[in-house]
């Protein structure tokens, strides 16, 4: 038995010692996910917009606003430029958010190719190079209704229950990636996707085609898929012509994809309904929609703002019918389509998100803009639906809504970006905001406005619904002038649904231009957040200059702007500011709830929301927190140099929760607009350190000022007796004599309190569970031995 109880001893002293020493020695770094073991919440961002509502809106708790300061690089993969030449247009790095999908980082180059990287430790996993392999020459001389294809990639999407990656689409090609082996998955050409050469003719040589006109679209938005059915909007090019369209199509064998329909969504160029709108007014049994910024601007009592908006939208039935008439027409009788569509003109792609509502099988989207954009001498009417909003049924393709945002747009104000599906006040909503700065919210059945958030900050000149101009003109005083009252809802301001205004050539007409242009064709250019109550939006203000060029057969028809600016010099007195705000807008009532101004910068790619956060990486080349309740700044990392795409937020294959973002790249911020340079760029992971330094503690002993004490003693009347003196019998009263005592001020000094500043770093031990399990077999066996020699004794 002693030696029986002398291994018992040793057994429990060894555990004793190791459970102490595993308790001594701090973590450094959390135990790893088992890759069996399920996934933090948020751990893939699979969409564009996080997932298919499109809200950009990441729910995991790892990463917050409490511990963002604490993010540092975990690896940087950089992109290294194609061996091979290109085919299409030269465009290196990637203008598309990465995604996230068990584990991997999903990112789309603009020259075609297609990564995974491991976000774990930014290792490659595979690399798909079909898109790489298109050949520009080749595929505008086999198909003559297509535009020239570019190296543009604005998206790539992950669909789950299919296991499929599909980028953007490019000149009506599409594809798909097996997510797991990088290999392609199906491909569908432009015959089956768009169509035939004899159905779109030859818009250069206008040939027409028995169904539309060419040229469409380069670019598309990657697809919704429910069920089987797969769903495409394709757009015409922007002042390039092309007949835009739905289309949906049969992947349940995709060896075999079949198209189902295909419904055009403005007239025949060739041969132009001219009760277009008025019959689409009916065929969406009255759920047609035109906003007039004159009369909203009336309604709200601009320019104060002080009443609800009683006008939101004219319903399509109220509309004056001669108005509607001649929708898309070239009115112009000497020329060569006086009575048919302009060559130029289109409804541009759809260059954001679309969401299906699985419940109703409602698609919504945002469309591009009414090219062509500038001179629009050649195109008469709102441009229905064009700079607009519609909704489709996903197994027929019909329109179901339209609301046009921007009518007779003459300044490229489509509604791109990111569509938000949710629900207000219980009702199915779609929101939608348009490069005018402006977001709508629309009722998910009807199209018809629940409210309509117009940033007072945004300054509005003659881009849109504002009567002033100013404008170079050699006969005025230093060759400038200014045109008009400078109020939106000024007599003269566009647009309103008249036949004066439908007709209106440019946008100062009669005045030729240059001009300056506040926000002029965009003051949002981004992608808009929602959390589940608040809307998270970043526009700004931007100051160019514009000239209106000549009509042409294709091409948007204006000159200047952008980075150029080769019109300033001509305004030397003007003050071109640049700014932003961040709003946050509460979803059920369209009211402010804060806004974070920045000045100095713009913002293009989008917002996301997460961990108490909103996150923005603006042009200036900074990467901003701010927290989602206060709209305070919590944190700002600095690049010197912006990437204008947005970051997304996954896990890893450990469960560690990452940033992830592009630095460098395509594209380059400075205070205005970002433009192309040759910079490939580099992937970069941000992640929180293993162990998280502990918040200092400081104990601060307060000075406290005692008033000096004054004590007073008080006076005191002293009477001494003098004894009577006896002269000659005669007794003399000598007065008392009173002596009266000068108070004396005791002043006692109280010693200031000395303050120290004691500073107490607290540390944290992590102990790990395997220490815990140690430390609880130790005590189980300190107690089975207690009792064995208590037993013992008692032998």
């Amino acid at each position: 038995m002693p030696r029986r109880l002398g291994v018992w001893s040793l057994i429990v002293t060894t555990l004793l010692i190791a459970s102490a020493v595993a308790v001594s020695i701090k973590a450094m770094s959390p135990i790893p996910l088992a890759e069996a073991q399920q996934a933090p919440l948020g751990a893939n961002w699979e969409k564009v917009n996080y997932d298919g509502n499109g809200g950009g809106y990441n729910p995991q708790t790892q990463i917050t606003k409490d511990n963002v300061q604490y993010l540092e690089t975990k690896w940087l993969f950089p992109f290294v430029r194609p061996t091979t030449p290109q085919g299409l247009l030269t465009g290196y790095g990637s203008i598309a958010p990465p995604i996230v999908v068990d584990g991997m980082v999903i990112v789309a180059l603009n020259d075609r190719r297609v990564l995974a990287v491991d976000a774990a430790t930014g290792k490659r996993i595979w690399q798909n190079d079909y898109g790489n392999t298109f050949n520009r020459t080749a595929i505008l001389a086999k198909y003559t209704f297509i535009s020239a294809p570019s190296s543009h990639v604005h998206a790539i999407n992950y669909y789950a229950d299919k296991g499929w990656v599909i980028p953007s689409v490019i000149a009506c090609y599409a594809y798909a990636i097996d997510v797991k082996t990088g290999k392609t998955a199906w491909t569908m050409e432009p015959e089956l996707m768009c169509g035939t050469n004899q159905e779109f003719g030859d818009t250069a040589r206008l040939v027409p085609g028995t169904v539309g006109r060419g040229f469409m679209s380069a670019q598309a938005h990657p697809p919704v898929i429910l069920g089987n059915t797969m769903f495409f909007p394709i757009g015409g090019g922007s002042g390039s012509g092309g007949t835009a369209f739905v289309a949906g199509y049969d992947i349940s064998n995709p060896a075999s994809i079949k198209r189902l329909y295909r419904e055009f969504i403005t007239p025949n160029p060739y041969n132009p309904d001219p009760e277009f709108d008025i019959n689409l007014c009916k065929a969406v049994n009255g759920n047609g929609w035109y906003f007039e910024y004159p009369k909203y601007l009336e309604a709200v009592g601009y320019p104060n703002r002080d009443r609800p908006a009683t006008y939101l939208a004219t319903n399509c039935r109220d509309a004056d019918p001669e108005v509607l008439k001649y929708d898309w027409f070239d009115l112009v009788p000497t020329s060569r389509t006086y009575m048919k569509m302009h060559t130029a003109d289109a409804v541009a792609p759809v260059w954001g998100n679309y969401p299906v509502d699985p419940e109703t099988g409602i698609v919504y989207m945002g469309w591009g803009d009414q090219g062509p954009y500038g001179n629009l001498t050649n195109w008469y009417g709102p441009g229905t639906p064009g700079s607009g909003i519609t909704a489709h049924d996903i197994k027929t393709g019909k329109m179901v809504w339209y609301f046009v945002a921007t009518i007779h747009d003459m300044w490229d104000y489509d509604c791109s970006w990111n569509g938000i599906l949710t629900k207000i006040n219980g009702k199915a909503a779609f929101i939608k905001g348009c490069k005018d700065g402006k977001i709508y919210a629309l009722d998910g059945a009807t199209g018809k406005p629940l409210w309509i958030w117009d940033a007072p900050t945004i300054k509005r000149t003659v881009n849109y619904g504002v009567g002033r101009a100013t404008v170079v003109d050699k006969n005025a005083p230093q060759g400038i002038k200014t045109v008009g009252d400078n109020t939106p809802n000024d007599p003269n301001a566009c647009c309103r649904l008249t036949k004066k205004d439908m007709s209106k050539r440019w946008m100062i007409e009669p005045e030729p231009g240059p001009m300056i242009r506040i926000c002029g064709e965009v003051c949002l250019e981004s992608d808009i957040a929602f959390d589940g109550k608040k809307l998270y939006i970043g526009h700004f203000n931007w100051v160019d200059t514009k000239g209106i060029g000549p009509v042409r057969d294709f091409g948007n028809n204006d000159v200047g702007g952008g980075g150029a600016q080769i019109f300033r010099p001509l305004f030397p007195d003007s003050v071109f500011e640049t700014n932003m705000n961040i709003d946050a807008v509460d979803v059920n009532t369209g009211k402010l709830v804060w806004t974070y101004r920045i000045e100095g910068t713009t913002l293009r790619g989008g917002l996301i929301a997460t961990g108490g956060m909103v996150v923005a990486y603006l042009n200036d080349g900074s990467l901003r927190f701010v927290e989602t309740e206060t709209g305070k700044l919590v944190h700002q990392k600095n690049f010197g140099i912006a990437t204008n795409v947005m970051p997304t937020i996954g896990a890893d294959r450990t469960g560690k929760m990452k940033i992830f973002l592009y630095a460098g790249g395509n594209t380059f911020g400075f205070v205005g607009w970002p433009v192309s340079t040759p910079a490939d760029g580099s992937l970069v992971a941000y992640g929180l350190p293993d162990v998280l330094p502990q918040p200092q503690v400081v104990t601060k002993e307060v000075i406290k000022e005692v008033p000096k004490e004054v004590v007073k003693e008080v006076v005191k009347e002293v009477i001494k007796e003098v004894p009577k003196e006896v002269i000659k019998e005669v007794v003399k009263e000598v007065p008392k004599e009173v002596i009266k005592e000068v108070p004396k001020e005791v002043i006692k000094e109280v010693p200031k309190e000395v303050v120290k500043e004691v500073t107490k770093t607290v540390t944290v031990e992590t102990i790990s569970p395997i220490s815990y399990a140690a430390i609880a077999i130790g005590v189980v066996l300190v107690v089975v031995s207690g009792v064995i020699m208590s037993r013992r004794k008692k032998a």
